[in-house]
């Protein structure tokens, strides 16, 4: 029989394919000439979730006091040593592509926003990593989760694995959020290329005392922290030195800032 989520699953890998193949293939074949740089699609693929995690944990409550509101304002900013091979028209081009996208995730999911939908790209010199921001029309001032020093502080954490191969990978997890996901498939926070890892395998969550959980999401060969398994509905609180064992991976949590 097959599993009741493996619909959802393929509409997010369906998803997540239509979203490289737009954003890389298309914006190549516009902009691109045979021995230019490009961004790869897993930082395309990253932007884009990124920026569907920001419309997730960015959201105001309307009129009628549902939180449905989103952000409609958007800009992403490149570090110089990632976008200095770049064309001001390729990074221009990427983020009138990323436009569709937010304004596709935005609509499919019936949020309203108070303006048209706009991502800017930019090369910013001083960046020491890519950052996202959004804003929203009419409320130019206000600040989003990723820019306020008290959210960052008190709704904001940043979680640092370091699996098995050496390589790290840095979760960022907001209060009321989006959940971040391990898996398969593209567009997770954490992707592992493991035939023994589900698309979705299990997420992680940002409690509102700022403690970090993890939960099984019906994975086929479940999840492990140090060595024990995770119950169906199950969410175990990590700390630092916890070892999650996803397939053959392991993830050890070296921090959470």
């Amino acid at each position: 029989m097959a599993n009741a989520g493996d619909s959802v699953l393929d509409k997010a890998e369906s998803l997540a394919r239509r979203i490289l193949e737009r954003l890389g293939s298309n914006v190549d074949k516009k902009i691109a000439h045979a021995d230019q740089p490009v961004l790869g699609s897993s930082q395309i693929g990253d932007l884009a979730s990124r920026l569907e995690h920001l419309v997730d944990s960015s959201l105001k409550e309307d009129e009628r006091g549902m939180r449905r509101l989103a952000p409609n304002r958007f800009k992403v900013l490149f570090t110089y040593e990632e976008t200095s091979a770049l064309s001001p028209q390729y990074i221009e081009a990427v983020g009138k592509e990323l436009t569709a996208t937010v304004f596709e995730y935005i609509n499919n999911r019936r949020y309203a926003t108070h303006g048209p939908v706009d991502v800017t790209a930019e090369r910013d010199l001083f960046a020491k990593s890519t950052v996202v921001r959004a804003t929203f029309d009419g409320d130019s001032n206000r600040q989003t989760p990723q820019d306020s020093p008290v959210l960052r502080e008190e709704g904001l954490r940043k979680a640092t694995f370091t699996a098995s191969d050496g390589r790290t990978y840095v979760v960022e997890l907001r209060t009321e959020g989006a959940p971040a996901y391990i898996g398969r498939a593209a567009g997770n926070a954490i992707r592992i290329d493991d035939e023994n890892v589900s698309r979705l395998h299990c997420s992680l969550s940002l409690r509102s005392g700022g403690a970090v959980v993890i939960a099984d999401v019906g994975s086929a060969n479940g999840t492990y922290v140090n060595e024990k398994l995770l119950g169906r509905d199950e969410a175990r609180l990590l700390k630092p030195g916890d070892v999650i064992a996803v397939g053959d991976c392991k993830l050890t949590l070296s921090g959470i800032d």
